[in-house]
């Protein structure tokens, strides 16, 4: 069950003992005092298959979406085939049930699943005394440079500022300087808190307040290192901090650019860990998901311009963009190493604190993009510190060719094409369905309708197009399809479309183009959403299985997600075959859709690929579609017929890709669960 615009989205799968697909199901709901409950049900999926590979036996599954008003807490939904109506099954929803499905839902929906029992999950991955001892004998072994830290004091509690500079004290790393410039004024308080600090490390310099970007800039002068981090007066961080960028610049001394995974500390409880991911210039276009524990290389700031006092409250997102067009490499390091401090007054503690920060993020990210000679207009996101970076097109738009596989089921490929025709706001595009082995005359009759559109031809796709030693499951081989119709194609960009999909958001094409126009882009993919209105695609990740596994799914179709991962624009390991968009030279290249995958796994493969080959893939929420999915194909894992290709397919991706699915996908923090679709959190310990 989940929550979803004032009603919880009910979900049930039933198995019925025959297999008569023509008979419709029969939904009926009745509230705790029996009464009939108007809805609108959604049949999600409905399939024939075999109960075992053994025998003939079948049966017919169908899962069916409920929709029933929020306050409903005591139902019973019945299900049946009109045709027999003695095969019917019913479940019941008790209040406790409800409460506690709700709950769950609505846990996964806020994100707040990354903190569940963070509190102790921090107690036992935090840096133990021993550890800390073996770190200070282990400091011979590790490159040595001054590590410089800038913090700019403006009158801060002077509680805050003691633990700040206490923690600094505490790294276990010693070549270090605190650079401190005090732009308090006339507070003694603060004042003689400095003027009592005894340690050699430690640089003051009194200065007149400007703005953060100004006194930050002051503080990088003054600042003597060979790397330079960033610390916020009343921020905390660990003492395994500089330790452990040290331990990651050993191994690659080219790295630029640090951060860390951080949380919040209110009132000495930490909270609300932001567990982040790889280096994602993506995201960061959306919004400054990098923030702590900052630290950059005298290399870099050798070779970009100091942020300027119109960026003051966004100093640190002006820097970290001008540090990514220049950075050799950059640096995650899983770890929280950082403690942003909550309280009144302070970013942390709620996104209206300081308005000019959004306005100079903004004015940063338009600047950076600039630089990169990218033209775009940049708009608010739904959240402050958030942006929409809306990329241009071409003064001509490109020829969009949109590929559709097609197999019978004309009544979903002709909603498909007509959505595609009628509500796609992009106009340079032509639709090549692609049809294989239908049988069914209503399809043919939809061809000769949909071919009287000088927009949509139909070619036909035969076994005998197969590259030599394909499979072919009854005829049927995805990758080798998708690629004939490529070929079919006219356009310089193509989507490779389902059948079973609708277009919803009409500026779906112009979205996904404009992602493609940043030249390190290689596949995009869009939002998918299901019949009843809950997420179906928002991202595709290898979960710790080798299994394909889509984030976020099922969150309500305009949930954020964690840490904005359905919501905001970022680059994932895969996106689904579903709906992508790449470039007509670059799916060439690669020599398009592996044809010895002939079901499973060829979109993610091609993804892995365009990953390998030095592009991102993209996900791009903003162009949302409905899917239909396992509507025009079954899935396979209730086939006991598909289960051994299912096997084989799985075991050719792998050896493919052997460096990928030798450890984590990136895209999923280590600390998280990586059996889990939604960025749970974990028990990972490095």
């Amino acid at each position: 069950m989940y929550p979803f615009e004032g009603k919880n989205v009910w979900r049930f799968a039933c198995c019925f003992p025959r297999c008569d697909a023509r008979d419709a199901i029969a939904v009926q709901v009745v509230d705790g005092q029996m009464q009939a409950v108007d809805c609108v049900p959604v049949i999600m999926e409905d399939h024939v298959v075999p109960v075992s590979a053994a025998n003939g036996a079948l049966e017919r599954i169908v899962s069916v979406s409920v929709p029933l008003d929020a306050s409903i807490e005591h139902a019973c939904v019945t299900f049946a085939p009109q045709g027999a109506p003695e095969a019917g099954a019913f479940a019941c929803g008790y209040p406790s049930d409800v409460q506690a499905a709700r709950g769950y839902s609505t846990w996964l929906a806020s994100g707040a699943c990354a903190s569940k029992d963070y509190r102790l999950w921090s107690a036992a991955h935090r840096a133990t005394s021993a550890e800390l001892s073996l770190q200070r004998s282990t400091l011979g072994a590790l490159l040595h440079p001054l590590i410089s830290i800038v913090v700019t004091v403006f009158n801060p509690p002077l509680n805050f500022l003691r633990d700040c500079v206490e923690s600094v004290k505490a790294q276990s790393y010693d070549n270090w300087q605190l650079v401190l410039m005090n732009a308090s004024g006339e507070n003694e308080e603060v004042e003689h808190y400095l003027a009592s600090l005894d340690d050699a490390r430690i640089v003051m310099q009194a200065i007149a307040n400007r703005d953060i970007a100004t006194n930050t800039n002051k503080g990088i002068e003054l600042a003597e290192g060979d790397y330079v981090a960033f610390l916020d007066h009343d921020d905390v961080l660990e003492p395994d901090a500089l330790f452990r960028y040290v331990a990651a610049l050993s191994d690659n001394p080219d790295i630029d650019l640090f951060y860390s995974d951080e949380d919040r500390l209110y009132e000495g409880e930490l909270r609300n860990p932001a567990f982040k991911t790889y280096p994602n210039l993506t995201k960061l276009y959306a919004y400054n998901y990098v923030t702590h524990f900052l630290m950059v290389s005298r290399y870099v700031l050798e070779r970009t311009e100091r942020s300027q006092p119109d960026v003051a409250g966004a100093q640190d997102y002006d820097l970290t963009l001008r540090c990514f067009e220049v950075a050799r490499r950059i640096h995650h390091e899983p770890r929280v190493l950082y403690h942003w401090r909550e309280h009144e007054g302070s970013t942390a503690g709620g996104g209206d604190q300081k308005p000019y920060a959004h306005t100079a993020g903004k004015l940063a990210l338009e600047r950076h993009l600039e630089r990169r000679g990218l033209r775009a207009v940049v708009g608010d996101g739904e959240l402050p510190y958030t942006y929409d970076a809306r990329f241009a097109l071409p003064d001509e738009k490109p020829l969009v060719s949109v590929v559709i596989p097609s197999k019978d089921h004309a009544d979903l490929l002709e909603r498909c094409v007509r959505s595609i025709l009628d509500r796609s706001t992009h106009e340079n595009l032509e639709v090549i369905v692609v049809e294989n082995n239908s049988s069914e005359a209503e399809t043919f009759a939809l061809y000769e309708r949909l071919a009287a559109d000088a927009c949509v031809r139909v070619e036909t796709w035969s076994p005998d197009l197969l590259v030599e030693g394909a499979p072919c499951e009854n005829g049927f081989n995805y990758s080798s399809i998708v690629n004939f119709g490529a070929a079919c194609s006219k356009g310089d960009f193509l989507v490779l479309l389902n059948n079973d999909t609708e277009v919803i958001e009409p500026a779906w094409i112009e979205r996904m183009l404009g992602d493609l126009m940043r030249p390190e882009v290689g596949v995009v993919g869009a939002k998918l959403l299901f019949g009843d209105g809950l997420i179906q695609h928002a991202g595709m990740i290898a979960n710790g299985n080798g299994d394909f596994a889509h984030v976020n799914r099922d969150l309500p179709g305009d949930a954020l997600g964690y840490a904005y991962s359905a919501g905001m624009p970022q680059e994932y390991s895969m996106v689904t075959g579903a709906c992508q968009m790449v470039s007509r030279k670059l799916f060439d290249e690669l020599g398009g859709y592996d044809e010895q995958l002939a079901v499973g796994f060829n979109d993610g493969d091609f993804c892995l690929r365009v990953g390998e080959a030095g592009r991102v893939v993209v996900y791009e929420p903003r162009a949302v579609l409905r899917h239909r999915e396992f509507s025009s194909r079954g899935r396979e894992s209730t086939d006991a017929r598909l289960a051994a290709r299912l096997l084989q397919e799985k075991s050719r991706i792998i050896a493919k890709h052997p460096a990928f699915f030798a450890s984590n996908d990136p895209a999923v923090n280590p600390n998280l669960n990586q059996l889990s679709d939604w960025w749970e959190l974990g028990d990972w310990r490095g």
